[in-house]
């Protein structure tokens, strides 16, 4: 477990805003040189959804992981960060592991398009999804099976062989489980979903997928203005709302991902009644008291204050939030999550917006940020996405 960073320039150190596209390394010209860090973290800009990218030195090589694809009409600027992946003897660029976190447009809309791109030739180590078990026996048949789901044309693909070919579910006892892994390989430590959640998924599976495949997006709501004036911090993290209850967010593939000394929560839209208790079993297993410390923590749904409560981040503490979204459909993230991070936070964290709008610059004024002792950081473009080196000297 890393130490706490002792001071904001640290921090700044520790974790690097990067522009995007052909001037990704513009800002090492400012900051001390780094080796490559452990864990390299893109949030891509994915709408109002979620799309990761995570790199990895183990040995000669890269270790890659894509979490999620945003919705359908994001795909284009996936595909453009893919293409920068170096091809290798053979014309093909691999991903160690894509997780399909759960079964909501604005996380997997654009898997169907990914998987039935032939232009950037991609092998995949292994695809992290849950759908009901099928009568056929795990190989080839499921993994064919598995393109149909996503709605890609039938392909022979891997499917959850980190789990045994069955599905990612934590242990019912205790609350967790650790992954294995090859040597060198970054450790994995799946936190969502409990057998229960998944079997509530599969309950009305057909509805689902049904949404899914029709681009549907359940509550649907207007976006209201951006609010003026004085933020009221101390009231909206006081406040009591309602926790997440949404069949498919509570099926959400959640986990604890560490390497070389680093480490980051990818929180999906897992619901803080099964994220939190698993993170606080997992920090009791450790022998740690309090808090389970951590370098980073992606807000799961995007930063609803259904999803980020008190007791999650009394669970699980980082020096970095990140929060995913461009505000559009949910008008995420809530007043009331962010608020709760910064009280309930811990000190000199930095918050991460994908993109630059209104509504996430509301956390911008410097007033603010030195009341509440954060930093706030967006991306140099419009187009959006931010990059962590977490873990770097």
């Amino acid at each position: 477990m890393l130490p706490r960073v002792a001071s904001q320039n640290a921090l700044q150190r520790r974790a690097l805003l990067f522009l995007r596209g052909p001037n990704a390394w513009a800002s090492r010209a400012i900051l001390p040189r780094m080796t490559t860090p452990p864990i390299t973290l893109e949030v891509l800009p994915a709408g109002y959804g979620d799309c990761l990218f995570l790199s990895c030195p183990v040995g000669p090589r890269t270790w890659r992981m894509l979490i999620d694809t945003g919705p359908d009409e994001c795909y284009p600027r996936l595909k453009a960060r893919l293409e920068q992946i170096p091809p290798n003897g053979q014309g093909r660029r691999s991903i160690d592991i894509f997780v399909v976190t759960h079964i909501d447009h604005d996380h997997i809309g654009g898997a169907a398009q990914l998987l039935a791109d032939k232009s950037l030739a991609l092998t995949f180590g292994d695809i992290w999804f849950n759908a009901p078990k099928r009568p056929a026996a795990r190989g080839v048949a499921e993994g064919e099976a598995l393109s149909e789901i996503l709605g890609a044309p039938a392909r022979a693909l891997p499917w959850n062989r980190a789990f045994g070919g069955l599905h990612a579910v934590t242990d019912a006892d205790a609350g967790f489980v650790k992954l294995g892994r090859k040597r060198g390989a970054p450790q994995i430590t799946l936190l969502s979903p409990t057998t229960d959640r998944l079997n509530d998924l599969f309950g009305r599976w057909e509805k689902e997928l049904a949404k899914l495949r029709a681009k549907e997006v359940a509550n649907l709501k207007e976006v209201p203005p951006v609010p003026r004036g004085r933020i009221d911090v101390e009231a909206l993290a006081a406040m009591t709302t309602p926790t997440d209850r949404a069949v498919a967010n509570g099926s959400s593939i959640a986990f604890l991902l560490e390497h070389g000394g680093a480490s980051v929560l990818l929180g999906a839209d897992a619901v803080p009644t099964v994220l939190a208790p698993a993170v606080t079993k997992l920090a009791a297993s450790r022998g740690v008291v309090g808090a389970l410390k951590v370098d980073a923590v992606k807000l799961s749904h995007h930063g609803s204050r259904a999803n980020v409560t008190t007791d999650l981040l009394r669970a699980v503490q980082a020096d970095h939030y990140m929060i995913s979204t461009n505000n559009t459909i949910f008008n995420h993230p809530d007043d009331e999550a962010i608020a709760r991070v910064l009280v309930h936070g811990g000190k000199s964290k930095t918050l991460w917006f994908n993109y630059g709008t209104d509504r996430n610059r509301r956390w911008e004024p410097a007033d603010l940020q030195r009341r509440y002792d954060y930093v706030a950081r967006y991306p140099p473009r419009a187009s959006g996405g931010v990059t962590l080196a977490l873990g770097g000297s």
